[in-house]
């Protein structure tokens, strides 16, 4: 064993260094090992966001898809744009599971119903709509899939990293994880770095302990070109609790 080479990272017999100097611009010293801001995630961050994307679903619709996650037992919440009123939760599919496997193939859907004339609220003014989901052999959603507790308590702060569980365009699940720092807090909403397109309408904007922090709802174009998309938005999970109530457990 090197005890030089394990105990401080590089050979002792060093390297030719190639090109200019790598700058912390936060902090104008120089980077060694750490790039940037730490990119180290612990394994169980993985473990947390298998178990989270368990709870999202493709909302598969006569006009298109967009995205979904279960909130209770029994609810599943998405965006006013996606199920605008009742009908639009009735005709629509919840496909859980659309996903690719790791040896390439496609995982077995797992597909559910709304129920909305049990219980239907939607807000325009926050962009969203919360639904009830039907059982499905004498089980509610949440019993198979789990949930996400709205009511945790974590609040979102700029520069904070939000990833988004979602179906872009309608594709098999991903995860957008990387350049996602929050940029604005506003007393309703959040904007962010997150990759998202169309069909992560309705997605979870979740923290890195997996707390859903908002409900991702749409892009936000660049006040000086509205030809280029600048951020993303999504209503913070406090101003939909307050206005929902006691519908949300």
């Amino acid at each position: 064993m090197d005890s030089m080479w394990v105990s401080s990272g590089f050979s002792p017999g060093g390297f030719e260094w190639e090109g200019g100097e790598t700058i912390n611009f936060a902090t104008g010293s120089l980077h060694e090992a750490v790039i940037g801001p730490p990119n180290y995630k612990s394994v169980w961050w993985l473990e947390k966001a298998i178990e989270a994307s368990r709870r999202v679903c493709r909302i598969k619709m006569v006009n298109g898809s967009a995205t979904g996650f279960v909130i209770s037992d029994d609810i599943l919440i998405t965006n006013n744009h996606v199920f605008g009123d009742e009908g639009d939760a009735r005709s629509a599919q919840l496909q859980f599971d659309y996903r690719m496997l790791s040896d390439g193939n496609a995982a077995i859907v797992d597909e559910w119903e709304c129920d909305p004339d049990d219980m239907f609220k939607t807000n325009p003014a926050l962009d969203y709509s919360i639904v009830r989901v039907k059982k499905k052999n004498g089980n509610n959603i949440g019993d198979v899939r789990g949930s996400f507790n709205l009511r945790h308590g974590h609040s979102v702060s700029r520069n904070q990293r939000v990833n988004i569980i979602q179906h872009p365009q309608g594709r098999f699940q991903e995860i957008a994880f990387r350049d996602n720092q929050v940029k604005l807090i506003a007393p309703d909403y959040v904007q962010y770095l997150t990759d998202t397109d169309y069909g992560s309408s309705g997605s979870p904007a979740l923290d890195d302990f997996f707390n859903v922090v908002a409900l991702h709802n749409q892009r936000v174009p660049d006040p000086s070109n509205l030809q280029r998309w600048y951020r993303n938005q999504g209503y913070r999970i406090e101003a939909i609790l307050q206005d929902a109530g006691s519908l949300i457990p």
